[in-house]
C-alpha cells in the first residue's frame, strides 16, 4: 500500500514503489481534444478571425509580449457572463484514455499536476473531473458574474519549468522522480525539469527534449512509459 504524507509546505508527499512519484501534464491538446482553450472560446464567440488570430501572429513574431498577448485576448471578452464561458468550456472533451490513465496513477499513489498557459476555468474543471492533485493556469478576472476583460497570468508561456521546480522542491522530490506529458514548445521548460519527458502528439520543435513521443492510440499507453521506461532516445509509438 502506498502512503500519503503531508510535508512542511502543505504539499502531499507520495511514498510508493515506483520510480516516478509525480507527473506534470499540459492541458490543452494533451489532456483535451482542443489544442487551445483560448482559440476555442474565441471561435465560439466569433472573435477569432481578424481579431484574436492577429494577436497571436503579433506575439509569435515577437512584436508584443506574452502578457500583452493575453491582455488583448481577455479584453475581447469584457462584459461576457462567466456562465457563458463555462458553458463553452463544458463542450471540450478529454482525449481517449485520459480518465483511465489519471485514475491508475492516483491509485498507485503518484501525484498528478496540471500546468497550463490555458484558462483556469477549464483547468480547474479538469482537475476536479479527473481527481488530480494540483493545477496552475491563467485566471480570467470577473466581477458580479461578468468578465472584466482582465487576466491574471500565473503561467507565462516559457515558465512551466519554474513551476515544476517549485512543486518538486515543496514536495521534497527529485527531478528523476518526475515525469511530464505535453505537446508543444510551451512545454519545453517542463520537459527539461523532469527525468522522463513524454510527448503526446508533439510538435517537431519539442522532439529533441523528449524521451518518448506518442502519435497514435490511447492515452493509456503513457502508463507503461511512466511505469518502467526511462530510455534516452525518442520512441515513436504508432
Amino acid at each position: 500500500m502506498n502512503l500519503l504524507e503531508i510535508d512542511f509546505f502543505g504539499f502531499p508527499c507520495y511514498k510508493g514503489p515506483m520510480a516516478v512519484k509525480i507527473v506534470f501534464f499540459d492541458c490543452d491538446g494533451t489532456l483535451t481534444n482542443v489544442r487551445s482553450s483560448w482559440q476555442h472560446v474565441h471561435e465560439r464567440l466569433n472573435l477569432w478571425d481578424e481579431n484574436a488570430d492577429q494577436f497571436q501572429k503579433l506575439f509569435r513574431a515577437g512584436i508584443i509580449s506574452y502578457q500583452e498577448f493575453c491582455a488583448r485576448d481577455a479584453s475581447l471578452w469584457k462584459g461576457i457572463p462567466v456562465g457563458q464561458i463555462l458553458g463553452i468550456m463544458g463542450e471540450i472533451s478529454y482525449r481517449e484514455g485520459v480518465k483511465e490513465t489519471v485514475r491508475a496513477l492516483n491509485t498507485e499513489g503518484i501525484a498528478t499536476v496540471i500546468l497550463s498557459t490555458g484558462l483556469s476555468m477549464l483547468v480547474d474543471k479538469a482537475r476536479e473531473d479527473l481527481g488530480m492533485t494540483f493545477a496552475v493556469a491563467n485566471e480570467l478576472i470577473a466581477r458580479d458574474g461578468m468578465l472584466t476583460g482582465e487576466i491574471k497570468i500565473n503561467v507565462d508561456h516559457d515558465q512551466k519549468g519554474f513551476w515544476v521546480r517549485k512543486i518538486l522542491s515543496g514536495m521534497s522530490l527529485r527531478k528523476d522522480e518526475a515525469a511530464a506529458v505535453g505537446d508543444s514548445e510551451g512545454d519545453q521548460g517542463m520537459f527539461e525539469e523532469v527525468g522522463l519527458a513524454i510527448g503526446y502528439h508533439p510538435s517537431q520543435r519539442v522532439l529533441p527534449f523528449l524521451h518518448h513521443a506518442l502519435y497514435e492510440g490511447s492515452f493509456t499507453q503513457i502508463l507503461s512509459m511512466i511505469r518502467g521506461s526511462h530510455e534516452e532516445q525518442v520512441t515513436r509509438c504508432d
